[in-house]
């Protein structure tokens, strides 16, 4: 539910993905379903008919409406506070991401004052929970110091 929300930047995210999904017909899972086109995947998106039909989200659903229309988001992230911090962390940048370009992820890493990252392509985007504690440990110990 708060996928979306942690990228609101002082507006409304008015179900951002929902809407850049509908300028790419590609998407449209209606020919895929006929067997008229591939099935393409979007990853990591939260849509609202996903609280209309998952019974698991569907008693969230007008928390998340009230998420997609706040309009009073603060900054989020501060860059240079983040360039300034002497706060130790670690980072596990995923070589082959499928969501997240590595060159993305290797910059934003290279501006974080106390930041260390682990580029890998041991494990890929779902590695700390797949790697039964192997990424968590090694990230504890980059944070501290020890790797």
């Amino acid at each position: 539910m708060l996928h979306e929300a942690c990228y609101a930047q002082g507006g409304p995210t008015g179900w951002a993905a929902e809407r850049v999904r509908a300028e790419f017909s590609e998407f449209d899972p209606a020919p895929a379903l006929e067997g008229e086109a591939p099935l393409l995947f979007t990853g990591e998106m939260i849509y609202p008919w996903m609280f209309e039909t998952d019974p698991v989200l569907v008693p969230l659903r007008a928390v998340a409406e009230e998420l997609a229309r706040r309009d009073d988001w603060p900054p989020l992230y501060d860059a240079a506070r983040l360039r300034a911090s002497s706060v130790p962390v670690a980072a596990a940048i995923y070589f082959n991401d499928m969501y997240v370009p590595t060159e993305f992820s290797v910059a934003t890493a290279g501006v974080i004052g106390g930041l260390r990252p682990w580029v890998t392509s041991e494990y890929e985007h779902d590695g700390l929970r797949v790697s039964n504690g192997a990424v968590l440990d090694r990230l504890i110990g980059l944070a501290r110091g020890e790797l």
